[in-house]
């Protein structure tokens, strides 16, 4: 087990080039002039690039096609601004109090700092879009807490990261010289973290694209046109923080350095026994979504298709087997979406929803990021 103690800053000598990504020892100068995993620190750079804010897209439209949709189309609507609202108030506090209380590399660290900030612009979003689109917004607000089935998948969204918060909490306590009633066992610990990581993998790859979807789907319908924009830039903003989950597992499984490659070998069945809840969990909201009936270009059936198109593709970014063998996307025209570039439009028909800030280009391709 690590000796060190927790700690702010370190004041030994590190040599980062070898340090471990996690559990190392410690944290001092924050550099970036020489990094172990350079991907970190470009990642950080594009998310940066990438830096917006909910006001500058106008929901004056939204506030009259909201009135227009049908009620089966408001509760669509609806409810999927309430689960958005709770999966990023779990991401907008969780990544930096959990993996950022063991990140010992500096570009690391750096790229958890933006992630968690890029979070709380997610969440302050859907409180913009509740401000503007519902005459009281507290109460949708309030029947998040309530509302059974919402409730039912934040547990599973939370479980991996409060057992790991919990296990940590203690750790440090150890480290600190509190005597507890139980051994605090690092490589428990390492285990626990590892599957954190894996539950938020799920979150950003797969728990949100339902309502992605739906949101969406509004929009090809030339309805709700301004949550449209501010979801395209949260999906784009999800999709880098689903990179670097990617990559940490990546890392964490095959340089055998950091400590965690037998681990994770162990615990594939536990993977996809997650992937696999979660999968479904999304499929039963879809079902609950559309149980009163469909909108045009979307259904039931097509979403659970779509997730588990999603979730095979998500296991396979992670270097492990699809479970449900989908190999069609039901939904291609979602690509056009999730695209970085940018979407034709006449600037004075709608706001232009890709930029550039600090003159990066946001059109690179994958391989530029070595990932």
């Amino acid at each position: 087990m690590s000796t060190h103690k927790p700690s702010i800053y370190n004041g030994n000598k590190i040599d980062f080039l070898n340090e471990k990504m996690f559990l190392g020892e410690g944290k001092n100068v924050q550099r970036y002039d020489i990094q172990k995993y350079p991907f970190y620190e470009k990642l950080s750079q594009r998310m940066l690039s990438f830096f917006w804010r909910p006001e500058e897209i106008s929901l004056t439209k939204d506030i009259n096609d909201f009135n227009t949709l049908s009620d089966q189309e408001k509760f669509i609507f609806t409810e999927n601004l309430k689960y958005q609202v709770l999966l990023d108030s779990v991401q907008g506090r969780s990544p930096f109090i959990t993996f950022g209380q063991m990140v010992t590399l500096p570009e690391v660290e750096e790229a958890i700092i933006i992630w968690d900030f890029f979070e709380t612009i997610h969440s302050m979003s859907y409180s913009y879009i509740i401000k503007n689109v519902y005459a009281e917004p507290n109460k949708i607000f309030d029947d998040i807490m309530s509302n059974e089935m919402i409730m039912e998948r934040a547990g599973s969204v939370t479980d991996q990261y409060n057992d790991f918060y919990h296990y940590l909490i203690q750790y440090q306590a150890q480290q600190l010289g509190t005597t507890l009633k139980n051994e605090i066992d690092e490589d428990t610990l390492k285990k626990k973290l590892y599957m954190a990581l894996v539950s938020v993998n799920i979150l950003e790859g797969v728990r949100f694209y339902v309502s992605f979807a739906c949101s969406f789907a509004f929009a090809e319908n030339k309805k709700m046109e301004g949550n449209a924009k501010i979801i395209k830039f949260i999906a784009r903003d999800e999709n880098e923080h689903l990179a670097i989950t990617q990559r940490m597992i990546h890392d964490l499984r095959h340089n055998k350095n950091e400590g965690f490659s037998e681990i994770i070998e162990s615990l594939d069945d536990e993977v996809y026994a997650l992937y696999k809840d979660a999968a479904e969990q999304e499929m039963r909201w879809a079902e609950y979504l559309f149980e009163n009936g469909s909108m045009i270009g979307l259904n039931a059936k097509l979403l659970i298709k779509y997730m588990k198109y999603m979730t095979d593709k998500r296991l396979k970014g992670i270097g492990l087997k699809p479970i449900y063998n989908e190999k069609n996307n039901p939904l291609s025209w979602m690509d056009h979406w999730l695209r970085n570039d940018s979407v034709e439009v006449l600037p004075q028909e709608t706001e232009i929803t890709s930029y550039v800030v600090g003159g990066i280009d946001m059109n690179a391709k994958d391989e530029d990021f070595d990932f």
